[in-house]
């Protein structure tokens, strides 16, 4: 019998990490890896909910994504909040989009991260993942209290 975390992760709670992931490198590749909005993906009976966190800093828009998971109450069964940010293999360190998720029942979620790169192809800016996403381990037990906000350098 395994202890690990990933190993008791539901396939609902993966399904939805590997959305999340999805959806950002979609947006990092429309974007040629300009722009990554920090938002937060709800999911509930009715289906994902996306909701996205535009501010001025990448604090603000985690202030937002954290008020957006406590708006989601008993109502969700999971949730992720993806943002920007750093990974570090060995002693490299690469920009990659983080996802932390949830299951809706007080116990510690799973981290995951993609590596990108922003490069030239053709003579356009172009934004490539690098590698396979990874798992990066357990977050703490979501508590949507805003001191809790992950910094952009989490991994």
């Amino acid at each position: 019998m395994s202890t690990s975390r990933l190993d008791g992760a539901s396939e609902e709670l993966l399904a939805l990490v590997f959305a999340a992931l999805g959806q950002a490198v979609e947006a990092l590749r429309d974007s040629k890896g300009q722009e990554m909005t920090t938002f937060v993906v709800i999911e509930g009976d009715g289906g994902r909910d996306v909701v996205r966190c535009r501010a001025d800093t990448f604090e603000r828009e985690t202030e937002i994504a954290r008020e957006q998971l406590r708006k989601a109450g008993a109502g969700a069964l999971r949730y992720a909040l993806v943002h920007d940010g750093y990974f570090t293999v060995g002693e490299e360190r690469s920009e990659a989009v983080i996802v932390q998720a949830w299951e809706n029942d007080g116990t510690p979620g799973l981290q995951f991260a993609q590596r990108y790169a922003v490069g030239r192809r053709k003579l356009r800016l172009a934004c490539e993942t690098v590698g396979h996403p990874a798992f990066a381990g357990e977050v703490e037990a979501l508590d949507a209290s805003p001191q809790d906000a992950p910094e952009q350098d989490t991994v």
